[in-house]
């Protein structure tokens, strides 16, 4: 038999084996839909006339091309690897899927553009004597590929079904799992890399995403964006190699999107965290930090583990994930801008410690009685704000909290991609302004890279020429990301917010979407910018931030507040603060009016944990210092005999002022049980460990998330906006 013979023999054998899989699918499918009647009939008659044609099209164009390339380059001719076809798995969607296929059937068009491409491919040696034509070669070749076993499969569980569409290389990009009636589950090949965790491993659940059609072209990209981003990290690139290779990563980036995923997600940016370690009163009675008021950690990890994404540790700030949460602590009385309270009761993971919470409740302040506002909102146009879930959602957002101001108010808009300018002029909020001012909205389009740091000058320059004494002054920042020209150093943008905070301005951050978050450099700058930042991850986040929260930063009722903690050894023998980890003040900075700390805004609260070691119970390494050399230690075993646990001290600023005031706490008396403390101290605690165990800290790692949901269950009982019972639902994810 001819060499060419032989090769038409395997095609056609080929095809008839193609066919037989493909009828083994049909059947399963004429099974599964034996009992819907006519309609699932003409589906599975589509069905069988659609893919023998698709599978006789695609193998004589595959043949065509093998066989030209067998007269011309018979030695160098590439065996390529059949990879099976996917078979889904039976189940209560499979009706629901075939029907949504039969309203969209294949196109055929579609392939003949696009054929499929191979999975591997593998150039044999030189043909040996004998066999001139390396046909018999290219069969061992075969026989060899078909006892190596298949790339392993993974499945997911029931309880997690993960958007197709949102799964790019070997990471899950999820929304909400998705129900039984819109996902058919499918098993599909994961690379075989050591480098890739378990966390990373795609469970996917749908339709379309392991198409030969697309997943070529996408594992192409995804190659391409890799090579893009190294590109745009090293040190030394200019600003215009920047801009022109961050457009380039921002259009494969969509590309990648059309095909199944949102492009390079691997470009967020978290701040290094380091927990605060146990520490010793003898040796350090004195702890010191800065409050916090953000929110935007807690939201950014709902969003992580609702996509099915693995967290990293660093966007884990546990202070702002225990602060999210509104808590039913007691009104200031007098002229006292805010309450300061204590709890003192046994610690929920640990039973043998104790756990001592600080609070603070700033006074409410009525709409009509606020000072009026001038606010310049900051918003990033550039091209990667165009998505759903970025630009569109902020302007429904901007339009709810203009129809919530009044004619006390100015707004102006600054805007920036490439480079900035300005939307709206300062408008003051009559009835024709706020027209002017939502068609301005309406208005707002995406399109360029991202020059953040001019944008924020001329924000700036803006609020600063219209400020209003006595009343509030506010730059808010929208973006999704990162500054990628202009003035993009961190140092340079925390030194002009810093500088602009000094002068009477201050800044909020408001986050969105995922891909490129710099969530390290927006924090950062409303920490010296005395401002506060949110991270909006949907349409409710929108609008509570809206209606609730951004207005309520709009009124800084105290700035400047600093907590230190003084704790007695002679009660305590070991203590550590639970999160706060980037508000660390040295001791003396209490005292010293020029250091900067949180402000607090009208209706907010603030919590703070201290988990304490008992005297009489042993305590967890504190660490060790070698001897002195010059000097023999003082004896400082003797305390002063008293019942006081320790002294909670705060300092804060009126927002006009620069001289602080001190307010001085000691807590005293038996310790409650944490079951008798309360559904406030139930919820934070519960949020604490959640946090704690979010970060990996080894002292509740053998903890189950069964405990978490143990102790914030009973707190639903006070779950006004049931965002408690959300929580909760996001821990079972976890589970």
């Amino acid at each position: 038999m001819k060499p060419e013979d032989e090769l038409i023999d395997a095609l056609l054998r080929e095809q008839a084996r193609k066919r037989d899989a493909y009828e083994e699918l049909l059947a399963s499918i004429e099974k599964a839909l034996d009992d819907e009647g006519e309609g699932g009939s003409r589906t599975v008659s589509k069905w069988r006339r659609a893919l023998p044609l698709s599978i006789a099209a695609g193998i004589a164009i595959g043949g065509a091309v093998i066989y030209q390339q067998n007269r011309e380059f018979a030695p160098e001719l590439a065996v390529h690897e059949v990879e099976a076809p996917l078979q889904p798995t039976p189940g209560p969607a499979l009706a629901d899927e075939v029907a949504r296929m039969e309203a969209a059937p294949p196109e055929m068009a579609a392939m003949d553009e696009a054929p499929p491409q191979p999975r591997a491919m593998s150039v044999p040696p030189a043909p040996a004597a004998g066999d001139p034509t390396g046909l018999k070669e290219q069969a061992a070749g075969r026989e060899r590929a078909e006892a190596v076993p298949s790339p392993r499969m993974v499945r997911p569980p029931a309880s997690r079904k993960v958007d197709p569409s949102r799964v790019v290389g070997s990471r899950v990009q999820s929304p909400a799992p998705l129900s039984e009636s819109e996902a058919l589950t499918l098993e599909v090949p994961v690379e075989d890399s050591a480098a890739i965790t378990d966390a990373d491993k795609p469970l996917i659940t749908g339709e379309g995403v392991a198409d030969g059609l697309t997943t070529g072209r996408a594992v192409a990209i995804d190659g391409e964006l890799k090579a893009l981003r190294q590109k745009l990290d090293a040190p030394s690139i200019s600003d215009a190699n920047k801009q022109e290779l961050y457009r380039e990563w921002q259009e494969k980036s969509a590309e990648r999107h059309a095909l199944g995923g949102f492009g390079d997600l691997s470009r967020e940016n978290y701040g290094r965290l380091v927990d605060q370690p146990w520490k010793s009163p003898w040796d350090e009675a004195l702890s010191t930090f800065s409050i916090d008021v953000d929110t935007a950690s807690y939201t950014n990890i709902r969003r992580m583990i609702r996509e099915g994404r693995p967290i990293q540790p660093d966007a884990v700030r546990i202070e702002e994930l225990v602060n999210y949460f509104d808590y039913t602590y007691p009104q200031p009385e007098g002229d006292s801008p805010f309450a300061v309270g204590s709890l003192l009761a046994t610690c929920p993971w640990q039973p043998a410690h104790l756990l001592a919470r600080v609070s603070i409740k700033g006074r409410e302040i009525e709409n009509n009685a606020r000072p009026a506002s001038n606010l310049v909102f900051l918003i990033d146009v550039s091209g990667s704000m165009q998505s759903p879930d970025k630009l569109p959602m902020l302007k429904r957002a901007m339009a709810t909290l203009i129809d919530s101001l009044d004619e006390r108010d100015r707004v102006g808009i600054v805007v920036y991609a490439g480079t900035e300018g300005v939307a709206l002029s300062p408008t003051e909020l009559t009835e024709d302004g706020k027209s002017v001012a939502l068609r301005a909205i309406g208005k707002l389009e995406s399109g360029g890279s991202t020059n953040g740091g001019a944008g924020i000058s001329r924000a700036y320059q803006m609020a600063l020429k219209h400020r209003v004494d006595g009343g509030v002054n506010r730059v808010i920042l929208a973006t999704d990301g990162d500054f990628n020209v202009g003035t993009t150093g961190q140092g340079q943008l925390v030194d002009m917010v810093k500088g602009h905070a000094a002068e009477g301005v201050s800044l909020s951050v408001l986050g969105f979407g995922t891909g490129n978050l710099n969530d390290a450099m927006l924090e950062a700058i409303t920490n010296d910018g005395n401002g506060n930042y949110f991270y909006v991850d949907g349409d409710t986040e929108a609008k509570r931030v809206f209606e609730q929260k951004l207005t309520g930063t709009l009124v800084t009722i105290a700035k400047d507040v600093k907590i230190q903690v003084e704790f007695n050894p002679g009660k305590v023998k070991a203590y550590r603060l639970i999160g706060y980890a980037n508000r660390v003040l040295r001791n003396q900075d209490f005292n010293d009016d020029k250091v900067d700390a949180g402000d607090i805004g009208a209706g907010h609260t603030v919590t703070a944990f201290y988990e304490i070691v008992p005297v009489g119970v042993d305590a967890p390494d504190t660490g060790e210092v070698d001897e002195l050399k010059y000097q023999r230690p003082a004896d400082r075993r003797e305390v002063i005999d008293s019942d006081e646990w320790l002294t909670l001290k705060l300092r804060y600023k009126h927002p006009e002022g620069e001289k602080s005031r001190l307010i001085k706490t000691p807590v005293t008396g038996e310790p409650m049980k944490w079951e008798e403390a309360g559904t406030d101290f139930r919820m934070a605690s519960a949020v604490a460990l959640f946090g704690m165990k979010l970060r990996g800290m080894d002292e509740v790692a053998e903890i189950g998330w069964d405990r978490v949901e143990e102790i914030a269950r009973p707190a639903l009982a006070d779950d006004l906006d049931e965002r408690r019972a959300e929580f909760l639902g996001l821990v079972g994810e976890l589970e």
